[in-house]
């Protein structure tokens, strides 16, 4: 189901979309401040005249129906690595290679039949608390050759959140903001614009209470989009990520507890300009540990699958069960899951988000122990 019901999910869970005073709300801030740029390495660079399947690489996208083949290289055999670059596509047996395309680590590949055209998203930038990817677009035109059509680079996609995104501080209360105003800017041009503002009016999305007693107080500049950027392309629409960081007046680095991740929905014209969809920048809540109510204990764990956008649940009862292989998908009024009982039988619920507390509630169950209409509560672990 696609992410548009989160909308919904909002209003539910207290996080009402109200119109605010933007006089009072302040933009978000950037910390990426350079656009980027490939540096290949040369042996990659070769792969366009000389690859072959000598090479180590990766699968990413198989679909035999539609004779479509994705693939990442991630190194050679006399032990040269790719340095995380290097993409190689083929479409009905025509090969195409793309050595300025950095891959990262866990690149996505998706094929639009509609469009006839790829998805490809890459990590630039990696590592402990950073993940930055960059979106690419490639097309293939009647003979199955394929060209990279444009690019949205992590520096560009930043400036437009900042614009899009606002915030204002009262004591510990952070308040989150979406705005109504619109730009657009070309895929391949990071300096052509295509202004189109209709509204200066901003919603309100989220509230977060700050858990960081002892670094000073906020910054001037508190709230920061930081090196957590990037992009679910599971579905017929795309979107972008990124968790939110806070300054503090003492301390070098961000800090992201009980932040959340804010969305918007990407919309590509047909001259390959991108706009941030307003009707759709919603939070994505969900993720995280909760702890039970009553003991205090962590037993509700939620994790978003950036493959297929759905959900990874574990769900821990107190004294009596663990739920360890729950799936869930987004549905109208929150998660829906299922997963395997202590008798081995299928079982099945929905997870409700009151603020910060996660409601479970069992809909379908053939376990004596956990009638259906069972519900329990947990609170996000701070």
């Amino acid at each position: 189901m696609k992410k548009t019901t989160l909308i919904t999910l909002l209003v539910i869970a207290g996080l009402s979309l109200t119109s605010c005073n933007q006089k009072y709300t302040k933009p978000l801030n950037g910390v990426l401040d350079f656009v980027f740029k490939s540096e290949v390495p040369e042996k990659v660079n070769k792969i366009k005249e000389e690859f072959g399947f000598d090479e180590n690489y990766e699968k990413l996208l198989d679909e035999k129906k539609d004779g479509v083949g994705v693939y990442s290289v991630y190194g050679f055999k006399d032990g040269t690595s790719s340095e995380g670059y290097g993409i190689v596509v083929h479409k009905d047996g025509v090969w195409s290679a793309f050595p300025e395309i950095c891959h990262g680590k866990n690149p996505l590949a998706r094929y639009d039949k509609k469009r006839n055209s790829l998805w490809l998203t890459g990590g630039v930038m990696e590592g402990t608390g950073v993940f930055v990817e960059k979106l690419y677009h490639i097309k293939f035109n009647e003979d199955g050759e394929a060209h990279l059509a444009g690019t949205i680079d992590p520096y560009i996609m930043q400036e437009e959140l900042c614009k899009k995104f606002s915030y204002s501080i009262k004591n510990d209360k952070i308040t989150f903001y979406a705005s109504e105003s619109k730009t657009e800017r070309h895929l391949t041009n990071p300096r052509r614009w295509f202004d189109k503002i209709t509204s200066s009016e901003v919603r309100e999305l989220c509230v977060r209470e700050n858990k960081v007693k002892d670094m000073g107080g906020f910054d001037e500049d508190a709230i920061w989009i930081g090196e957590q950027l990037f992009y679910d392309i599971s579905g017929d629409d795309l979107y972008v990520y990124f968790v939110p960081g806070v300054k503090f007046v003492t301390g070098l680095v961000l800090h992201y507890e009980n932040m959340p991740t804010l969305t918007a929905r990407i919309t590509i014209d047909k001259d390959g300009h991108f706009t941030l969809s307003d009707e759709n920048s919603v939070l994505w809540p969900f993720e995280g540990s909760f702890v039970d109510e009553d003991y205090g204990e962590p037993n509700l764990e939620i994790s978003y699958r950036r493959n297929d956008g759905k959900y990874n649940v574990q769900i821990g009862i107190p004294r009596l069960t663990l739920l360890d292989d729950g799936l869930a998908v987004m549905g109208d009024n929150g998660l829906e899951f299922t997963a395997t009982d202590a008798a081995g039988n299928p079982i099945g619920g929905e997870i409700i988000l009151k603020g910060d507390t996660a409601v479970v509630t069992f809909t379908s169950s053939t376990w004596p122990l956990l009638e259906q209409g069972t519900s329990f509560r947990y609170v996000r672990e701070e």
